[in-house]
């Protein structure tokens, strides 16, 4: 294994080279997001279908052009973008995992990740799933099903939870990277022992300005590309169907697609600019590559400790890196 002949360059980048690198990667990789986003995002797929596609179907009963129907309408559409921003960093587990794979191996396995998945899974649902409110939320959902709208529970409700979800990701943005591939246990009784908490605060507060500052600049272009990718969908269902208006179909179909389709583009994302941060604030190119000539001079027994924050390493392939020219 030679740590410094990385597949993904390890090196500074820019917040625009971060959205170059992504989509490389989605170029080589292009099962991220048709199998890998899917792997872990089907479950909440289904959930939100069960606790919100009620609405939209009663209302097309009645018709989905009176003012009525229009307020349910936001209501579905404001919920269901709620709970896949919630869902998103859970749903991305295996996405996650498979690009850690990805750094040193040429050709990662799904089923590899999917089972380094499972083995985790409730370290990372406790933290991704009900500590930053996704299931918190859905529950809130569930108690409103078959109810009419109400400005407390539809409008109140969610402005909170998503102020709150806001100011906990934006501090802590890459808990996930940091629960599935640095595996940094919740809890520990040795004071030696770096905890979730412990590295969490270490990672993000040197460098807390700029995470927040890209991680709104991401979020912010992450809405854009949503919004051309959604009118995209319907345009394009237009020009096949003859059919403009607003139905069922764009509804129940493509309107969650484009959202979980940027979800999945983020979880990219986020995960390049954990690498970036960790190389600005802890010199990771350069521990890899002091690593790599130790083992080569007196062998793999002097990594005492693993590079993080990639686990079970396999040997690289010696393919060029991606991104190394960039």
């Amino acid at each position: 294994m030679q740590l410094d002949q990385t597949h993904v360059a390890i090196r500074v980048r820019s917040l625009s080279e971060i959205g170059d690198l992504a989509l490389v990667l989605l170029h080589r990789y292009p099962t991220l997001l048709l199998v890998g986003f899917c792997l872990g995002a089907w479950p909440w797929m289904i959930a939100n279908a069960a606790l919100l596609y009620w609405i939209p179907i009663t209302e097309a009963q009645f018709g989905l052009d009176d003012s009525q129907a229009s307020t349910e309408l936001l209501r579905y559409a404001s919920w269901m973008a709620l709970l896949v921003f919630l869902q998103t960093p859970a749903a991305g587990v295996v996405t996650t995992i498979y690009l850690g794979q990805a750094v040193f191996e040429h050709k990662p396995s799904w089923k590899s990740a999917l089972t380094i998945a499972r083995k985790q899974f409730w370290r990372w649902f406790y933290c991704l799933g009900i500590r930053r409110l996704a299931v918190p939320a859905m529950i809130v959902v569930g108690i409103r099903l078959f109810q009419p709208y109400q400005t407390m529970f539809d409008v109140v409700v969610p402005v909170a939870l998503l102020f709150f979800a806001v100011v906990i990701r934006a501090g802590r943005p890459f808990l996930p990277e940091m629960i599935l591939l640095e595996r940094c246990p919740l809890h520990s009784n040795l004071d030696h022992e770096i905890t979730l908490g412990r590295r969490a605060r270490a990672l993000h507060r040197p460098a807390g300005s700029d995470v927040g500052s890209r991680w709104i600049a991401v979020a912010a272009t992450l809405a854009v590309i949503f919004a051309g990718l959604f009118y995209s969908l319907v345009w394009a269902r237009g020009v096949m169907t003859g059919y403009w208006n607003i139905g069922l179909f764009t509804l129940l179909v493509l309107y969650p697609l484009a959202l979980w389709t940027i979800g999945g583009l983020s979880v990219i994302v986020r995960m390049i600019a954990y690498l970036d941060t960790r190389i600005r604030l802890e010199g990771w190119d350069v521990e890899l590559a002091v690593r790599a000539e130790a083992m080569r001079q007196f062998g793999e027994e002097t990594a005492l400790v693993r590079p993080q924050p990639i686990p079970d390493m396999p040997a690289n392939s010696g393919s060029l890196p991606i991104g190394g020219s960039r």
